[in-house]
């Protein structure tokens, strides 16, 4: 989460080829790996990927860094048999892009206030005017006419933190005086169950949840910045850290930490409707819940980088992006664990 590196954007909307970005920079899993115990499907991408998502193991999304080669930040698709870049008309980083498709749409969070709406049946970006030009680092919504944007601005991480939110026609910022008179820390990701059960989570250990009339901050034991919050109608989970991690899980009205002694610091988290939770971080970590807590995933990739965002497709593969995380955000990879091959080919 370091670093803005802010741009401006404009609308256009054009799909092309991902070949030329990735030339010359793409290591291809080895024949005898096996996918089962993790294979780096792209490593040394020429930008950082930070959020990965999808509807099947066929129909995957992943967006990140703005690689500065005239086509704007990674917009990667993948069908089940290759990969294609997808071109936004957009420059600047793209942090996030919804879990889930909203109304058909996939909403696509980045910096310089950059909201943006993604239809995969016409293949149509569509830019949003926004509240400010701060960094936008997640977004989520139920529907078209209730969509969740937060992020902050960098030069005023304990008090320029916000809530922005679409009705359908436009953008808004919530008013969240109630809750923090002078102010929020930078929040980075939302998520719900509901336009009426709704989480917030950020810097100095903060949750935030929505009832569907009002904003009221969640208890929790720690202080140190959250960086991912998933769930399922069971369960929530927020993870991050600083150097460790921290995984909050609610439990009852209130967080509590169940992160396993010594994980590093994780930096998202998938919950999947059934089927294990898993989380991905530093060090090219990736944790699972299992019958006995939070365990390390044994894997057999080998990466010096850092892992931004994981999900699990629907035959419990488990995909991980991420890369250089530093103000950089260069060297990008895409890993996965799970029962099948994913495919290296690259449209031109």
């Amino acid at each position: 989460m370091r670093g803005n590196r802010s741009r401006p954007w404009r609308v256009l909307t054009v799909v092309g080829g991902l070949w030329s970005a990735m030339a010359g920079t793409c290591a291809l899993p080895d024949s005898d790996q096996d996918p089962s115990t993790g294979v780096l499907v792209f490593e040394d991408l020429s930008a950082a990927l930070l959020s990965i998502t999808g509807t099947a193991h066929g129909d995957v999304y992943a967006v990140g860094a703005d690689p500065d080669d005239g086509r704007g930040p990674y917009v990667l698709h993948y069908d089940g048999a290759a990969w294609e870049r997808l071109e936004t008309g957009a420059t600047g980083d793209l942090w996030w892009i919804s879990v889930t498709p909203v109304d058909g749409a996939y909403y696509l969070a980045g910096a310089g206030g950059n909201l943006m709406q993604y239809d995969p049946a016409t293949g149509i970006f569509e830019s949003f005017v926004t509240p400010s030009d701060d960094i936008v680092f997640g977004v989520w919504g139920t529907d078209a006419e209730n969509v969740w944007a937060v992020g902050g601005d960098l030069d005023n991480e304990d008090a320029g933190g916000f809530v922005w939110r679409y009705d359908g026609s436009a953008w808004y910022a919530e008013d969240l005086s109630a809750v923090a008179a002078e102010g929020l820390p930078t929040l980075y990701k939302v998520w719900g169950r509901s336009a009426n059960d709704v989480y917030a989570v950020g810097r100095l250990g903060l949750v935030l949840h929505f009832d569907g009339t009002r904003w009221s901050q969640a208890v929790t034991d720690t202080t140190r910045t959250l960086f991912t919050v998933h769930g399922n109608d069971a369960s929530v989970v927020a993870v991050g850290g600083f150097g460790e991690a921290v995984i909050e899980e609610l439990s009852g009205t209130s967080f509590v930490n169940r992160a396993p002694p010594m994980a590093p610091q994780l930096n998202g988290v998938f919950v999947p409707v059934a089927g294990e939770a898993v989380a991905a971080g530093n060090d090219g970590t990736i944790v699972r819940l299992t019958e006995s807590g939070w365990q390390t995933q044994p894997v057999d990739f080998d990466t010096p980088w850092d892992f931004h965002s994981t999900w699990v497709d629907s035959g419990g593969g488990v995909w991980a992006v991420g890369g250089n995380l530093s103000a950089a955000l260069d060297n990008g990879l895409i890993a996965y664990v799970g029962p099948r091959t994913i495919g290296t080919n690259v449209r031109r």
